[in-house]
């Protein structure tokens, strides 16, 4: 038997909206993730509103910690965005991250960040740990406002990774930085 390696050729704006379609339902297929939210502040999140060129005013971010032991944290940890080849970083605080929860961030939030960032300028969104408080993630969705329009930015689906300062209180691997999967 002979196999033949086929490529397509598909276009930027095209891979978009096909990743966009997937996450889509994925969100809606896949069990247990049925509960995250399609809409943001009453705005559809599935639909690429902004603008190339509008000033991103907001960073959603929605987790869902998972249910194994140890799983949620109270230590502070931090959002990062790569902006045009720079890092930026916003503290999440010290809450406990348990459960669904839901932080947005106003683009100044970003240390020392330009006053516009397009969502083309984004090109890496990740959350990091410095200490040894772990936090295992089941999900996390990232959401971009600009004015009055909302974007699907990153979605990570069912990862369980765990974000820690060291090898975590279960023994198994961890990461100090999480990268999550862009979608602009």
């Amino acid at each position: 038997t002979e196999y033949r390696e086929k490529s397509i050729n598909i276009q930027p704006r095209m891979t978009t909206m096909l990743l966009l379609a997937c996450s889509v339902l994925l969100l809606v297929a896949l069990p247990g993730i049925h509960s995250l939210p399609s809409t943001v502040d009453g705005k559809d999140i599935s639909q690429r509103s902004i603008g190339t060129t509008a000033c991103i005013d907001e960073v959603i971010i929605m987790t869902f910690t998972s249910d194994r032991d140890h799983a949620e944290s109270t230590d502070n940890f931090d959002l990062e965005l790569e902006v045009n080849g720079d890092t930026y970083i916003a503290e999440f605080g010290t809450t406990t991250k348990a459960g669904g929860q839901l932080w947005k961030f106003a683009i100044s939030d970003f240390h020392n960040i330009p006053s516009c960032v397009t969502k083309q300028d984004i090109e890496e969104i990740a959350i990091e740990e410095d200490t040894t408080d772990a936090w295992n993630i089941q999900s996390v969705l990232t959401v971009l406002r600009a004015g009055g329009d909302y974007e699907l930015a990153t979605v990570d689906l069912d990862v369980f990774p765990w974000i820690d300062g060291n090898d975590n209180q279960a023994g198994e691997p961890s990461v100090r930085r999480f990268e999550l999967n862009l979608l602009l």
